[in-house]
């Protein structure tokens, strides 16, 4: 068995209201010193995890996140998967 560093990025799909992302913008425009825009907040994650092999790895990963930290209806995400380094 390998150890693999996994990072999960989940991001609001487009076409759901940020709020959190609004509110930063409507922050920063009230303050002309910024101009930042179109923010988009989400979340990361990071893990270990023990498999046989990297597409092993990435199949689990994809089963945890559709069945346990992704609401797919609302958000999207992407995998990144490195060898766990001694």
């Amino acid at each position: 068995m390998s150890k693999f560093n996994i990072t999960i990025e989940i991001m609001p799909i487009d076409s759901v209201l940020d709020p959190q992302g609004e509110a930063i913008e409507l922050t920063l425009k009230n303050n002309s010193k910024y101009l930042a825009a179109n923010f988009r907040v989400g979340k990361r994650i990071e893990f270990t995890l023990e498999s046989k092999n990297k597409t092993s790895c990435r199949n689990t990963v994809n089963d945890l996140c559709e069945k346990f930290l992704v609401n797919e209806i609302i958000e999207k995400y992407k995998i990144k998967i490195e060898n766990e380094k001694n």
